[in-house]
């Protein structure tokens, strides 16, 4: 015998929406989606839905969030939903649940897929999963043992929008997220008020006609530090191609532009710098650009 899909999803059930944990689970919710930050929120295209957003915090909540007493609500459901065998089997695969962020190396249509973090493979059993992930792509999820090598999908799995280059594949594991640190990325909160017009971004053919485009903007406006070569650009992109701190990138290009009257100017001066990040050739991706990245995948989803 061993712990199943169906279980979990009881699990998941009672943990939504029973009474005891009525008050906690409030305050969780609050928490997971940092409701006392003032600011708007911005999802990602396709992960602001309402059914997305719960089965995330609930996949979080059941498996990650702590309660008072030390337990996970998803052993609190294992005592009530379960006795005998059936628990001891449930609590030993609750109690080894992991969250990951992986990529996917082979998938077996109708059944699932198998994911690797560095030298670990993992197989995911999963019929959905295998009818929406192909090779190469990168799942993060929450996964529950069912049995020696075996493993399920927690509720509110992502497929990352980003290409995993050999570099990160090689160093994954120190790029392991937790799942409020994702979900805050993908709120993409800012100071903007709703309604207000975006800037515009522009999208250049090359790198050499995206630092052009820096370069006029910035000598116009005594930007020095912004009015690099081509290939300085290159080596700073590089840089931050594989760094964990999503953020990196931006605070570096901060100091070179110095101070702003307001959010929109910072925002225009970040908006020329991602044209330059999206036209620099990536040396571990074949020296596509990430514009040409995007182009091939939304071929492929046409044709597929």
């Amino acid at each position: 015998m061993s712990f199943t899909a169906r279980q979990l999803e009881e699990m998941a059930g009672w943990c939504s929406g029973c009474a005891e944990l009525a008050t906690i689970r409030a305050s969780a919710w609050r928490m997971f989606f940092g409701e006392d930050d003032p600011r708007p929120v911005h999802y990602w295209p396709g992960v602001g839905d309402v059914v997305g957003r719960q089965r995330r915090f609930i996949g979080w909540f059941m498996l990650a969030f702590t309660l008072p007493d030390g337990r996970h609500p998803a052993q609190l459901a294992v005592e009530r939903l379960y006795d005998g065998s059936e628990r001891l089997e449930a609590l030993k695969a609750v109690d080894g649940a992991r969250y990951v962020l992986a990529i996917v190396t082979s998938v077996i249509p109708g059944h699932g897929l198998f994911l690797e973090i560095e030298r670990e493979s993992l197989e995911v059993r999963s019929k959905p999963l295998s009818h929406v992930f192909e090779r190469g792509k990168t799942l993060i999820s929450h996964l529950v043992p069912v049995r020696l090598g075996q493993w399920i999908p927690g509720p509110g799995w992502l497929e990352w929008p980003t290409i995993m280059g050999p570099n990160m594949r090689k160093e994954l594991m120190r790029f392991q997220p937790d799942p409020i640190s994702v979900e805050r990325l993908l709120q993409t909160r800012s100071d903007r008020p709703e309604g207000m017009k975006r800037p515009e971004h522009p999208r250049d053919a090359t790198l050499e006609q995206a630092v052009a485009r820096m370069t006029e903007a910035a000598l116009a406006e005594g930007r020095s530090g912004l009015v690099m070569s081509p290939e300085e650009w290159k080596l700073l992109v590089v840089k931050h191609l594989d760094n964990p701190d999503m953020t990196a990138f931006s605070r570096e290009l901060t100091g070179k532009i110095g101070e702003v009257k307001d959010m929109d100017e910072l925002n225009r001066w970040l908006a020329l710098a991602t044209n330059i990040w999206n036209t620099t050739p990536q040396p571990d991706r074949g020296g596509r650009t990430a514009y040409e990245m995007a182009k091939e995948e939304m071929e492929k989803r046409r044709q597929g």
